[in-house]
């Protein structure tokens, strides 16, 4: 038995809204115009003709961050004319300032200073301005495309106040309305700021996300794969709204930005509830979300794209358990019925509830289980239980789940087009996985060797505990260090002199240190596993007992390799089969 019933338990406001196919949602283009997105690039010909067929205009053979946004953007109105020509859509940059263009029929409003930390009057200006974006795209992309044309990099990156206002120009938008955000920095200016309140941040961006929720709104984010955008705040700001996460190289934005346009909203406040067999319940699953000693799931998803799927993983429960459960004659067990309802909210305002009932046959037989299994879904759902481990910060747990979905795909690769999907669950994972040994690196460094670096100290454990300030190095009695402008002494087990451009050691370590390099002879090439350390004015190399050197080029790095994993972990959790299917043709596009 297979049944699908779909209900509407409310209903649309007019029969104009039931029947409506047109998209007539709006769109926010909301773009970072400081001064880090002039930062350029070198573009190869195949890039330079695609740009320049899109812009218009002769561009050179290197493009800074704005202009590749400017031209994606560009890209989208063109085809939203074709494909959409009823969408609103609309402008709203930020630097140390915000100018909200809306349509670019009527004035601009520009927002600046206090203004930029007071969310109330943030709030109440998108409200008091909703007029600002009321026209369709084929109506005013000229004056869109020519203002977008003129923006110029300048500033600070006052990222949360234009959020939050763009939300507001939305507030009276249709369901499965869209936020653009575009940038490559963390928010530095205004309300949301990263780098005042972090915890302050988290609270604002939290806040961000239940309106947008709550209003049908998705909030997407493109971010560049070499500049830090704090992911880690913005995840879920785009999560829980249905948006998505593109972090991408450069050379394949136009790429990149396409999926965003193709993954359109279709329905909130989307609830999941789904019934199982009392025999039977949910595998790692939120104990909040479950209920019936774990054989039901009531889950909210909030807003959905196109391109949301989401996994299940069921168990049998425990023998003890199946023993109390006396009416089930497991001997003689040969079907189970599986029952889902989802209610859910169309673009249209009504609301719906759809059932959908199957009857599954059971089987013992693990080989023909294998054989008719659809690794297509048992490598998304591993690879979204890779990424929810990661994000709780179970990092060996996550290397752990890959190996398991690894060996699963491999014992069944024989099997009609398993080889491909197994080949592509590697293609998509390489990087997570790589970036996952990494961070274990960095968690787990020798605890014989701790060091909290500042501006004016380094504090190391007892076994070498080292304070710096910025004339002296005090270590502990098994390395003693005095460090002036010129010198630094040491006692008899290593005796060292820096100077302003060089630093000489006892024939057991030998380092030249200049403003801002080291360079150590062949004893310290491998640097001992104990404890090393190589440092000058923009570089530092360490390991451990059990990692290789890890380079850090200023100590923004370890910020930058955070917010990668916080987008790989973001996108991954999100993935779909569809998702991974282009995840795999990009890579080997790339």
């Amino acid at each position: 038995m297979n049944d699908c019933v779909e209900k509407c338990i409310i209903q649309p406001q007019t029969e104009k809204e039931k029947n409506k196919e047109d998209d007539d949602s709006s769109l926010i283009f909301c773009l970072d115009k400081s001064g880090s997105m002039s930062d350029s690039y070198d573009i190869n010909k195949e890039l330079k003709e695609k740009f320049n067929k899109i812009k218009g205009d002769l561009i050179g053979n290197r493009i800074t961050r704005l202009d590749m946004v400017k031209i994606s953007i560009e890209n989208i109105i063109n085809t939203l004319i074709k494909k959409s020509p009823k969408v609103k859509v609309g402008l709203v940059t930020f630097g140390s300032e915000i100018d909200v263009k809306g349509d670019c029929l009527s004035n601009i409003i520009m927002v600046r200073g206090n203004n930029l930390d007071n969310e109330s009057k943030l709030v109440s200006l998108g409200k008091e301005n909703t007029n600002l974006i009321k026209t369709e795209i084929n109506k005013s992309s000229n004056e869109i495309l020519n203002s977008l044309r003129k923006i110029k990099e300048e500033g600070c990156t006052a990222m949360g106040p234009a959020v939050l206002l763009s939300l507001y120009l939305l507030n009276n938008a249709k369901i499965g309305s869209r936020i653009f955000l575009c940038t490559d920095g963390g928010s530095n200016e205004g309300v949301g700021s990263v780098y005042n309140n972090r915890e302050s941040a988290i609270q604002f961006y939290t806040k961000i996300r239940n309106i947008a929720k709550e209003k049908g709104i998705v909030i997407s984010l493109i971010a560049f794969e070499d500049s830090e955008s704090e992911i880690y705040f913005l995840k879920n700001m785009v999560e829980n709204s249905g948006g998505d996460i593109f972090r991408v190289n450069p050379k394949y934005i136009l790429d990149e930005v396409n999926d965003f346009l193709e993954n359109k909203a279709i329905a909130s406040e989307v609830e999941i509830k789904m019934n199982l067999n009392k025999c039977m319940s949910f595998r790692d699953e939120e104990k909040k979300d479950m209920i019936n000693e774990n054989s039901t799931i009531l889950k909210k998803i909030g807003n959905v794209t196109k391109e949301k799927e989401t996994y299940f993983e069921l168990k049998f429960k425990h023998d003890m358990k199946l023993a109390e459960i006396n009416e089930i004659n497991y001997d003689k067990l040969e079907n189970l019925i599986f029952q889902t309802e989802i209610i859910y909210k169309k673009k249209n305002g009504g609301k719906y509830i759809r059932i959908i009932t199957k009857n599954l046959k059971v089987s013992d037989n693990k080989e023909e289980i294998n054989k008719q299994a659809n690794l297509n879904i048992v490598s998304t759902l591993q690879i979204q239980k890779s990424a929810k481990l990661a994000g709780e910060g179970k990092l060996m747990d996550a290397q752990a789940q890959i190996h398991i979905a690894r060996n699963f795909l491999n014992s069944n690769i024989n099997y009609m087009n398993n080889r491909q999907i197994y080949h592509q669950f590697n293609c998509n994972m390489n990087s997570f996985h790589s970036s996952l040994n990494m961070m274990n690196s960095m968690n787990n460094m020798n605890p014989m060797m701790n060091m909290n670096m500042g501006m004016n100290n380094m504090n190391m454990n007892p076994m070498m505990n080292m304070n710096m300030g910025m004339n002296n190095m005090n270590m502990s009695p098994m390395m003693n260090m005095n460090m002036g402008m010129n010198n630094m002494n040491m006692n008899q087990m290593m005796n060292m002199n820096i100077g302003m451009n060089n630093m000489n050691m006892s024939p057991i370590m030998n380092m030249n240190m200049g403003m801002n390099n080291m360079n150590m002879n062949m004893g310290m090439n491998n640097m001992n596993p104990m404890m090393n350390m190589n440092m000058g004015m923009n570089n530092m190399n360490m390991n451990n007992m059990n990692m290789n050197n890890m380079n850090m080029n200023n100590m923004n790095n370890m910020n930058i390799n955070s917010d990668l994993i916080s987008g790989q972990i973001y996108s991954l959790s999100n993935t779909s089969e569809n998702r991974q299917n282009m995840m795999f043709n990009r890579l080997n596009k790339k």
